[in-house]
């Protein structure tokens, strides 16, 4: 009865950590997509530029520092990379204040670009936690919810941060910022579990390039694996290119207030949440791939829809709802395959791997989407996201073994 009370703890406290420094990042970062290009052109919806590059920023540090998290996660032990990271936000995010003090966009952008450094290097060992407490049954459980608790986060952190914009007062933010801050610390110190043994002389490299081919080759040794991952990168970059594209798409073409697209915001990440937390349940402890292919289709038709239709705004709204569902299906059973397909220490090169190149998949549709937003409309970003999902799903039907088989047996067993 203590160990499985031990366990609870450590869930609580590997998820608290995780929901608010999710909460944290997202509450800043669209703030200051929200309100930063009032201090640049004047008007708070000229934003396409700077949403862009924001998000460019956030996610810049996985391209070059992923293979070092990956190094941490192995050598260190893993709480202990997380409050090193937690410790080094707290002065970023007061930065980050002083940015919005003086109307700084420099001093808020290069702390936005901190808090993905900070991201960058505690996001293996964070999600190597969810073998070290749950075991290898665990992980699709601890993965559902990981990824819905992120997702949640997002969500209380767009509410917030379009609220905040709309009514805009510096304590109310630089309360709110640093009691989440310190909540998070206070999380992770109270984990308490016995990690796997850490490596002595570990073989992998920190130079990216180097690491990205290494990686590569050495995930090509397990068939799928690099196909699988890449369809990973594509649930993040669907997720991202959805928000930047909300934050244009809902105030200059629906005409929506802040408030107002902050709350499409929120349904669309309270839609990943949902999907993401039940798909982890319904797979009762095993990795569904069918629910990938399904969840893939459905964000398809869902895309196709927005793009022909063009709706209105509940219409809209609850395509995208829609849309956010399936990405949650489609994310859940790669990410805990990510999880499984490696043991020991080495799991933190393999998220590493993953997490690069998640963003640098992300750090390129970003650059799509600043071309396609500005130079013809938010609409054929919708496309591009239709057309780029429906590819990476079919690729993984063909190529992922089992995924295809998987898919057949679910609806057999239901028949």
């Amino acid at each position: 009865m203590d160990e499985k009370r031990q366990i609870t703890r450590n869930w609580f406290s590997l998820f608290t950590t995780n929901f608010l420094g999710i909460f944290n990042n997202n509450f800043v970062k669209n703030l200051v997509c929200f309100v930063a290009a009032g201090w640049v052109f004047g008007d708070a919806k000229d934003n396409a530029i700077i949403v862009s590059v924001a998000s460019a920023l956030y996610v810049i540090s996985y391209i070059f520092l992923s293979p070092l998290g990956g190094r941490l996660s192995a050598i260190y032990s893993k709480r202990k990379v997380i409050v090193a990271a937690r410790l080094i936000e707290i002065p970023v995010f007061i930065m980050i204040m002083a940015g919005f003090w003086f109307g700084s966009v420099t001093l808020v952008m290069t702390g936005i670009f901190l808090l993905g450094t900070s991201n960058t290097l505690l996001s293996p060992s964070k999600y190597g936690l969810i073998r070290d407490i749950g075991g290898e049954k665990g992980i699709p459980f601890g993965t559902g919810t990981m990824e819905m608790l992120t997702m949640l986060g997002v969500l209380v952190g767009t509410l917030v941060a379009s609220y905040i914009s709309d009514h805009f007062r510096f304590a109310v933010y630089g309360l709110i910022t640093l009691a989440a801050s310190l909540s998070a610390l206070a999380a992770i110190l109270s984990l308490k579990v016995q990690e796997s043994p850490p490596e002595r002389n570990p073989a992998d490299t920190i130079n990216p390039v180097k690491f990205l081919v290494n990686s590569f080759r050495n995930s090509s040794a397990i068939k799928g694996t690099n196909l699988i991952i890449a369809g990973l990168a594509g649930f993040w970059t669907t997720g991202n290119m959805i928000q930047m594209t909300l934050m244009v798409h809902c105030p200059n073409e629906l005409k929506m207030s802040n408030t107002e697209t902050g709350i499409v915001m929120i349904i669309a990440a309270l839609g990943i949440a949902i999907g993401s937390f039940f798909t982890g349940l319904l797979s009762r402890g095993k990795i569904m791939f069918g629910y990938t292919v399904i969840g893939g289709l459905g964000l398809t038709l869902a895309m196709t829809t927005v793009f022909l239709l063009n709706p209105p705004g509940w219409f809209f709204t609850a395509l995208i709802f829609i849309t956010a569902i399936c990405c949650g299906m489609y994310m859940v059973p790669l990410s805990s395959y990510v999880q499984t397909v490696i043991k020991g220490r080495q799991q933190g090169e393999m998220i590493a791997y993953s997490n690069f190149t998640i963003f640098l998949l992300i750090l390129i549709t970003s650059g799509i989407f600043g071309l396609l937003a500005e130079m013809i409309s938010t609409r054929m970003v919708f496309l591009f996201i239709d057309l780029f999902i429906l590819v990476m799903t079919l690729a993984m039907m063909l190529y992922v073994p089992g995924m295809k088989e998987n898919l057949n047996q679910m609806f057999r067993k239901k028949k």
